[in-house]
């Protein structure tokens, strides 16, 4: 091959870098006293040559990828006898490049959604191209093609590819697409799609994230996304990989898919398949030739729950010290000082039960432990009998003792105060210390005997102590109750399947998040649970031993499974080979799945991630689903393409104002504007009361209400849906016996999720341990156990009502206690949630009749016993308000010190009571005329004497 010379000037010879230069059609050689020192390919120029004559000689510039290379001081005819042969070898490199970049720009910006993955690579093959032809505008136009020249021109305005400028090609591509595929669009579900959800199907980055609120046709688009990847050649459809929350979901995926591909001609989707996280897992072992033989624990979690229980069993009759243990742990200890106000210490007592080895339930944990102790030293008692006189000491009260030892004959009382006589912080120390005392003279006055224990006992650790001593001084014997007995009793109370059934949630938590003992110890000590190292102890002697149970069977969990999984394609044991990884529920998915998809990603062929949820609908953290790597998922997985999913076909504007308000209380979540098709003027969110002619119930309400809408719409599809079972267990019984129609549904909040119906009747909506939303705190431990929660207020519990209320197509009943109404009814009562509320009982004016004076929470029930009706609280027996009933309107009627009025402000009926022992004054007539005696003169056994002037 011929290479031809270009010399340096005189000057050059002196003075210049180089030698001299040659060039062939290949390279340009560089020479340094005439030893060749550097050279570049003509391949990798991306530019023309240019010339600057000067006054010592002429300078040469050539651009190639790697460099600007500038040579000086060369002589100025061999410049221009070789510059236009330079640049006729360039010219068909330069033009072949601008006609690959041409192909490359189009292939990922053109005929496919551009991915941020590519935005770098373009950036550095193409900019720089752009940036040379910008500074040689005219070379390039005299030389190149107009084609070549139109690509450039119409590229400049997008690079370099920033943000703005990314958003710009993809909108452009999105546009044609939406105008290429419309048909398709149209045509792919049995209605067109949306915008939205078309959007969604185009979008097609490395990592693509659509939140779809309720009824948005989040099904419609995972289906159509795989079929238009196959129609479009896109992706074959083995290369798609879809993943759904369980087998019941996949199925129906699967089905739904294969009939709308069937329907557009795209049958060849029958070979991608839908799978769960586990059927993956076990065929990506098997695969690997990896044995995988699932527990039977797995398969049937009836038999985990045998296990435990035989575990539990055999550790409680073999070992004493482990059922002390046992003991302690089936309680949370809490101290009251730690509550700051009475609402609180109301609300943490009304749904927390401490519920005694004999069965009673106390109002606090330090009286738990009192009893307990009393029981298992076989001490005889009875918690708070009436006392030997009616006789007050707060007004309003029969005075009852917290205890009354049975055989000694002996009060005991628990006084609340420290050292200092100082009270919880919500308690007036003065009156509470005062009342001590007048406790301690009123047993002088009757010759009873008091003994008495303090808050500071227990926060010293010298309760039992103190407990023996007293027994000790009034020569009350105490024995160890026999173990066996102990057992029995833990049996049949249901404290040991209550706290089985607590340990199996504790170890589901620890498989699904892959805690070690150390990691349960944090994460104890993190929630602040009390004894942390002990439970720490018993949660890792659960988890070794069935862990030990997995290796006798030679078998793994489904949680194993996942792990084993994971590690298998990290080793490289398998290899993914999917382009396309769809995940349905991705709001739900655990960080085991996480990173069981991570692992997928990078062993793979740097496939596309496609996950459809909604942050709104997380209600599955009890099986390990972390909301976070939803409403963070763009920091957590990198950069990605949000499509939200707002227009809804399900349910009417009326019920996404009110479920979408609720939710969207909470600032935690993405928030979304939900648009609906259908559009009404009038309240569809009713709030009924569950009462029935004044008295609650909840079940013939329920009645009635089908009824009704039954009445006005017979073709109607129904569903009644609550927190727990055992509300739609008891609904059903009654609705069953009166209506027999199939269409009448029964879901829990958690079960309905995907369901809809013409009209949603929600129940449960009061107070308690079994309220909604639930505040029990029984499962402290669990909790800690399982994913953070955001820190919203019943973040999840508002998303579960929220599940709730959308499933319904046209109208939406609650029904709630209005005189225990949960914290949700309380908020919805709010003119902003526009609530149709059909029930004058939620009347602020009403429901001040019915408020307890006592506690911050309770309201006042009509209940019947065994001598005829009476007022209670709804907050339980952890509440003593026991008010009388107005004799005129029926209200309840609350004591004063010598008079009980009427709660009604549009009565005001009073009666007269004594002022010593709260009986009834009657009118009496004596020596010098008529007076008020009480009517406990005539008791003999607590006889009252007391009198008072008309």
């Amino acid at each position: 091959m011929i290479s031809k010379q270009i010399n340096t000037s005189y000057f050059g010879k002196f003075f210049g870098k180089y030698s001299q230069i040659e060039y062939d059609e290949n390279k340009l050689y560089l020479y340094i006293e005439n030893q060749l020192n550097n050279s570049f390919k003509w391949d990798e120029v991306i530019g023309y040559t240019v010339s600057t004559v000067g006054v010592f000689g002429t300078t040469l510039e050539f651009n190639f990828n790697t460099a600007q290379v500038k040579i000086n001081l060369l002589k100025k005819e061999d410049c221009s006898n070789n510059l236009t042969n330079i640049n006729s070898i360039i010219t068909p490199i330069i033009n072949q490049k601008i006609e690959n970049k041409k192909r490359e720009y189009k292939k990922y910006t053109q005929l496919e959604y551009l991915r941020d993955s590519r935005i770098s690579y373009l950036e550095n093959e193409i900019f720089p191209l752009l940036n040379t032809y910008t500074k040689q505008k005219e070379y390039w136009e005299e030389r190149l093609p107009h084609s070549s020249i139109s690509f450039l021109n119409n590229s400049i305005k997008y690079f370099p590819l920033s943000k703005p400028n990314v958003k710009k090609i993809r909108k452009e591509y999105e546009s044609a697409t939406l105008i290429k595929r419309s048909s398709f669009y149209d045509k792919i579900e049995s209605n067109p799609l949306t915008e939205e959800q078309r959007l969604a199907v185009i979008r097609d980055n490395d990592r693509n994230l659509v939140l779809a609120a309720a009824g948005t046709g989040k099904t419609s688009v995972m289906v159509a996304k795989v079929l238009d990847l196959i129609d479009r050649g896109h992706a074959k459809p083995e290369e798609i990989l879809i993943l759904a929350y369980n087998r019941v979901a996949a199925n129906e995926l699967e089905e739904r898919m294969n009939k709308r591909g069937a329907s557009a001609q795209v049958e060849e989707c029958s070979q991608t398949k839908v799978k769960t996280f586990h059927a993956l897992g076990r065929e990506i072992l098997n695969k690997a030739k990896q044995s995988v033989k699932i527990s039977l624990f797995s398969e049937d979690p009836i038999k985990l729950e045998m296990w435990l229980s035989q575990w539990f069993i055999q550790k409680l009759k073999e070992d004493e010290k482990f059922m002390k243990n046992f003991i302690d742990l089936s309680y949370q200890p809490i101290n009251p000082f730690d509550f700051k106000t009475q609402e609180e210490y109301d609300n943490y007592i009304r749904d927390n039960e401490y519920r005694t080895l004999q069965g009673e339930r106390v109002k606090g944990y330090q009286e738990l432990l009192i009893a307990n102790w009393m029981y298992l030293n076989c001490v005889e008692y009875e918690y708070e009998p009436s006392y030997v006189s009616k006789k007050r000491i707060e007004i309003g009260f029969d005075y009852r003792p917290d205890f009354y030892l049975i055989d000694a004959q002996i009060y005991l009382e628990h006084f609340g105060i420290d050292r200092n006589g100082k009270t919880r912080a919500d308690i007036n120390k003065e009156k509470y210390n005062q009342e001590i005392l007048q406790k301690r003279e009123l047993h002088k006055e009757y010759g009873t005997t008091l003994i008495e224990t303090y808050h500071y006992n227990w926060v010293e650790g010298a309760l039992e102590n103190t407990l023996e001593k007293h027994m000790e001084a009034h020569e009350i014997t105490i024995k160890k109750r026999p173990h066996e007995e102990v057992f029995k009793t833990l049996k049949e109370s249901g404290i040991l399947l209550k706290n089985i059934k607590l340990y199996l949630k504790c170890l589901q938590a620890i498989r699904v998040e892959r805690l070690t003992d150390e990691e349960i110890y944090i994460r104890l000590e993190k929630n602040d649970i009390v004894n942390s190292k002990n439970y720490k102890i018993l949660l890792s002697d659960i988890h070794k031993a069935y862990t030990n149970e997995l290796n006798r069977q030679n078998s793994i969990d489904f949680d194993d499974m996942i792990i084993k999984a994971i590690d298998t394609v990290n080793r490289g044991d398998f290899k993914p080979k999917w382009t396309h990884i769809l995940v349905d529920e991705f709001q739900d998915i655990s960080a085991a799945r996480m990173e069981f998809l991570n692992s997928l990603i990078n062993k793979g062929s740097s496939p596309r991630l496609t996950v459809v949820g909604d942050d709104w609908q997380s209600i599955y953290r009890f099986s390990g689903g972390k909301l976070e790597l939803t409403t963070q998922f763009e920091s957590r997985v990198g950069s990605c393409s949000t499509t939200m999913l707002q227009k809804t076909f399900r349910y009417n504007n009326s019920i996404a104002l009110t479920a979408g308000q609720f939710v969207m209380q909470n600032p935690e979540q993405y928030v979304k504007n939900v648009i609906t098709h259908t559009h009404v003027d009038s309240p569809q969110v009713y709030l009924l009361d569950s009462e029935i002619s004044n008295k609650e119930n909840l079940e013939l309400k329920t009645l009635q209400i089908i009824q009704k809408i039954l009445n006005n719409d017979p073709n109607a599809s129904i569903s009644i849906l609550a927190r727990y079972r055992y509300l739609l267990a008891d609904t059903k019984e009654i609705v069953s016996k009166k209506i027999r129609n199939k269409k009448i549904k029964y879901w829990t909040f958690h079960g309905s999720k995907g369901l809809e119906a013409d009209y949603c009747i929600l129940i449960g909506f009061f107070q308690g341990k079994t309220g909604f939303p639930n505040e029990n705190k029984e499962e402290a431990v669990v909790e800690a156990l399982l994913p953070s929660l955001d820190s919203f207020t019943h973040s999840e519990e508002r998303r579960l009502l929220y599940v709730g209320i959308t499933r319904a197509k046209k109208k939406s009943y609650l029904i709630a206690n209005p005189r225990a109404t949960s914290v949700f009814i309380n908020e919805l009562l709010a003119p902003k949630f526009k609530l149709h509320i059909a029930s004058k009982t939620f009347d602020d004016k009403y429901r001040k009749i019915f408020k307890c004076n006592i506690c911050t929470t309770g309201y006042f029930k009509l209940q019947k016993g065994t001598y005829g009706e009476f007022y209670s609280c709804t907050s339980g027996s952890v509440c003593s308000s026991n008010p009388r009933i107005c004799t005129k309107c029926g209200s309840p009627s609350l004591d004063y010190r010598e008079e009980s009025i009427c709660n009604n402000p549009s009565c005001k009926a009073t009666i007269e009571i004594c002022d010593k022992c709260g009986r009834p004054m009657k009118k009496r007539e004596g020596k010098y005329g008529d007076f008020l005696g009480c009517s406990g003169y005539g008791i003999k056994e607590d006889q009252c004497k007391n009198t008072r002037k008309l």
